[in-house]
């Protein structure tokens, strides 16, 4: 009794003919016979379930004892509480009217909660939850801040850095272009890493990518390296 496999259809716990027969301390052919020879005492729904194709296969693939129904089998029969009552009252064995019993107080009884207990245990749920979702949240969180810009997003600030500098020298024809490109793309680097506090602008943070690219674009040299690069410009 204590090992049955609890089994529930349509949130009603039933037994099958398999177990039924096994708690009686009888054979199944007992129960089938009993059951075809007293079919008008029993109403399908109230007293037992048959399942048939996929309802069948669905209960097949929900057991986890393999006795309990025959792989092959076209149908099956699931006896509810009422079911299993009125055949013990056919059987009227000792055995079957103390079994009965037996299962009326444990296996069919299902304590009820009181609102204030179920609430509590969707308060339990909900709570765990929440920490789930929260702990998540964390990860992304923490992925997305140290999540560096890929390859692509290298190359687009690259050339937004390589357009700003170009233009603060007066163009790729001028001659500060010529003479001062490399200091002018050295500071605007260094600027650039010293406003992110990053090694390389290829440690730039994905979230950081869009404003990388307004630095990048507002970007102008130092007063000095201003004046020196309109000095050459006019001198040219």
């Amino acid at each position: 009794m204590n090992n049955l496999q609890i089994i529930e259809h349509e949130g009603i716990r039933v037994l099958t003919t398999h177990q039924l027969a096994e708690v009686y301390e009888t054979n199944e052919n007992s129960i089938k016979n009993n059951f075809v020879n007293n079919k008008d005492r029993f109403i399908e729904g109230r007293d037992f379930y048959l399942l048939k194709g996929s309802e069948l296969k669905e209960f097949k693939n929900y057991v986890n004892d393999i006795d309990l129904v025959n792989p092959r089998a076209p149908h099956l029969y699931l006896w509810t509480e009422r079911g299993a009552n009125r055949h013990s009252k056919i059987l009227d064995t000792d055995q079957a009217w103390k079994q009965f019993d037996i299962l009326e107080e444990t296996y069919f009884k299902v304590k009820s909660m009181s609102a204030m207990q179920l609430l509590k245990l969707q308060n339990q749920a909900l709570v765990e939850v929440d920490e789930k979702v929260e702990h998540i949240d964390s990860r992304v969180t923490n992925l997305e801040n140290t999540t560096t810009v890929d390859s692509r997003k290298q190359y687009t600030l690259r050339k937004i850095a390589s357009a700003t500098a170009v233009r603060v020298l007066g163009g790729k024809d001028s001659q500060a272009y010529l003479e001062l490109h490399h200091k002018v793309f050295c500071q605007l680097w260094r600027d650039y890493k010293d406003y992110f506090k990053i090694p390389s602008y290829r440690d730039t943070l994905k979230i950081d990518f869009e404003k990388a690219k307004e630095y990048l674009q507002g970007w102008r040299p130092d007063h000095n390296l201003q004046i020196e690069i309109s000095s050459v410009n006019e001198g040219a």
